[in-house]
């Protein structure tokens, strides 16, 4: 996806640590149009995979996770990291390590939402250690259901997620993926 092959060029930062900050136009302040396209070509990529929900980790997910549903026509359903009074207690769960945020956490789906009946499409901003989506993928295992696949806008190809995924026999699509990080420069993977 050129659109977005061109905002990581242009807008994307370095953190300390290697970790890619996107956060100017993809999951904290968030160019609607951007997301939207974005969300509509991993939605093309799956589109004979007769997804029935889409499914991310809140939150810089979600943005994403909404536009693929929409244009699949699905619902998108997210996991929570923390328990609140919105939340149904009767909920599958994952324990997952956070590369961003260098701690531990719980996801949170409720029960109601995923069955064994769903065929899940698994969609995320960035893919980085894979750590969050094994947590989603453990959480539709408990449910019953199937993975679709997964979707993410951008995968780090400096760390070794979507080789893991792919190893275990999952479809990966990412629209942008960042093969390095040279001298503080982003080089993205030729298509």
């Amino acid at each position: 996806m050129d659109e977005l092959k061109k905002r990581i060029q242009k807008d994307a930062a370095i953190g300390e640590g290697d970790i890619v900050r996107v956060d100017m136009f993809l999951n904290h302040c968030m160019d609607m149009e951007l997301l939207q396209s974005a969300g509509k070509a991993l939605a093309k990529r799956f589109q004979g995979e007769k997804v029935t929900k889409v499914l991310t980790v809140e939150a810089s997910g979600i943005a994403m996770a909404c536009f693929t549903a929409l244009t699949l026509g699905v619902p998108a359903v997210y996991a929570k990291k923390f328990q609140t009074g919105y939340i149904d207690p009767d909920v599958y769960t994952a324990e997952v390590h956070s590369f961003s945020l260098e701690k531990s956490y719980t996801m949170r789906v409720s029960r109601r939402y995923l069955s064994e009946d769903d065929r899940v499409l698994l969609i995320d901003d960035i893919l980085s250690s894979g750590q969050a989506m094994l947590g989603l993928l453990e959480i539709v295992s408990k449910a019953g259901a199937e993975p679709a696949g997964v979707g993410v806008a951008i995968e780090k190809a400096t760390r070794d997620g979507g080789q893991v995924l792919r190893r275990m026999g999952l479809r990966v699509e990412a629209l942008a993926t960042i093969q390095r990080i040279e001298d503080g420069h982003i080089v993205l993977a030729e298509d």
